[in-house]
């Protein structure tokens, strides 16, 4: 009985005060857009600061109006399945069977020119603690021992004990213990995701030259390959990792462009694949190439529901990014986009070098304190440095696809700057502003 009465009696009060026109209440339950002009009544004494709009900042926040996707994506759009029967093939499928008719000559070990350091054997070096290949020597642990070297721990216990008595066991103690040091290459798993967006259409041709040097390095080793392609919903992992290239050659006919550009669910697909790789096989050593244009127009599933007023496919891209560096996984952003070439000849610097200083440059302009701000709020960086948000986000190594197509070893390169920081010189700064302001 009160409950309902106190109700009806606070909604009362509510109306009154709103149709009142004067008076200290007047308007306090009200909110105008635009230039707030004071009235007489609208507070206690006079107004002596008028209001003034602030937009909200477009790098921080809950929400972003980085980017707007496609009108028309809905909820409903990323539950159907990408189709990748539709569009222009990438390869051609008769070249892909004539490879798959040689398997037996690259067994033998007469593929031309194949990388004899790669053969039956992995592409990274592991490191003394891992457990690959023979036992090389033998040191004390720095922690924990992986592996216990018996005949030098039972030397240094006889050393540190001397001579002993008839009937004395020999004691062991934690000072005594040797551990194994292996040496050997280990396998890669190559996670290859692979763009194939209506905008991928102009540059089919590198990415088959691409995708052959890849194929020339790793073929007839036992680093494994898996293919994901992105294209209109979502991410669809093609070929599992396999060592087998008769089915990833099935994998590469399937794909064909079309569609638009989910990047984010592309990157979120090769980490679901890399969990469950490591599910089977716990010590495996992944590395994403991420080979597109980098122009993101998809936002992840996630982001698209009814509380969510703008679509963020950049946001998602840095979300996903960041999901894999905190995953230990190594990334490598292949950009096949001709027109990033100009960076590389205005700033004289490798593509990766030259994306850095150019942001650098710019967050010193706009007064940013650090760089991926910077990438989020230049309007032409968020468009264009997609690469490089990527490769600065997830830790990896950003590359332009004719720069690396004249490298030595494509795959060495990638897991050369998986390792690298770049870190920019006060020199380099200084050169780079002389130059451009002439």
């Amino acid at each position: 009985m009160f409950v309902p009465l106190i109700y009806y009696t606070i909604r009362l009060w509510l109306r009154t005060m709103m149709r009142r026109k004067s008076g200290p209440a007047a308007g306090i339950d009200t909110v105008e857009s635009g230039d707030g002009v004071p009235e007489p009544g609208d507070e206690w004494g006079f107004a002596t600061r008028p209001y003034s709009f602030k937009p909200p900042t477009k790098v921080i926040g809950f929400k972003s109006e980085i980017r707007e996707s496609p009108i028309g994506i809905d909820t409903g759009f990323f539950v159907k399945i990408p189709d990748l029967a539709s569009g222009e093939a990438i390869f051609d499928a008769s070249e892909l069977r004539s490879k798959v008719i040689r398997r037996s000559k690259v067994s033998s070990g007469g593929w031309i020119n194949k990388r004899v350091s790669s053969r039956s054997a992995g592409s990274l070096k592991a490191s003394e603690t891992s457990q690959h290949g023979r036992s090389l020597r033998f040191r004390i642990p720095p922690k924990k021992a992986s592996s216990i070297h018996l005949p030098s721990t039972v030397v240094a216990a006889v050393a540190r004990t001397g001579r002993m008595a008839l009937g004395q066991k020999l004691v062991i103690s934690k000072s005594d213990i040797r551990e194994k040091v292996f040496t050997a290459r280990i396998p890669l798993t190559v996670i290859l995701v692979i763009d194939v967006s209506m905008s991928m259409k102009g540059s089919m041709s590198q990415v088959r030259d691409l995708l052959k040097r890849i194929e020339h390095e790793i073929r007839g080793s036992r680093d494994r390959a898996g293919i994901i392609a992105f294209k209109d919903s979502g991410a669809v992992e093609v070929q599992t990792p396999t060592s087998n290239w008769n089915k990833l050659y099935r994998g590469f006919t399937q794909l064909r462009v079309s569609g638009l550009t989910p990047l984010a669910e592309g990157l979120m697909k090769s980490l679901e694949t890399i969990k469950r790789e490591r599910m089977r096989r716990e010590n495996i050593e992944p590395l994403v190439i991420v080979i597109s244009d980098f122009a993101p127009n998809v936002p992840l599933a996630q982001s698209v529901g009814p509380c969510q007023a703008m679509y963020t496919p950049v946001r998602d891209l840095v979300k996903a990014s960041r999901m894999l560096r905190k995953a230990n996984v190594r990334l490598a952003a292949v950009n096949v986009d001709p027109e990033q070439v100009q960076w590389i000849r205005i700033l004289k610097r490798p593509y990766h070098d030259a994306l850095e200083l150019a942001t650098v440059l710019r967050m010193r302009k706009e007064g940013h304190n650090d760089p991926m701000e910077t990438l989020l709020a230049v309007p032409e960086f968020r468009k264009t440095f997609g690469a490089y948000l990527i490769a600065r986000a997830g830790g990896g190594h950003a590359y332009l696809s004719r720069e690396l197509m004249r490298t030595d070893s494509v795959l060495g390169e990638l897991l050369k700057g998986s390792h690298e920081k770049v870190r920019l010189r006060a020199s380099d700064l200084l050169e780079a502003e002389a130059y451009l302001s002439h």
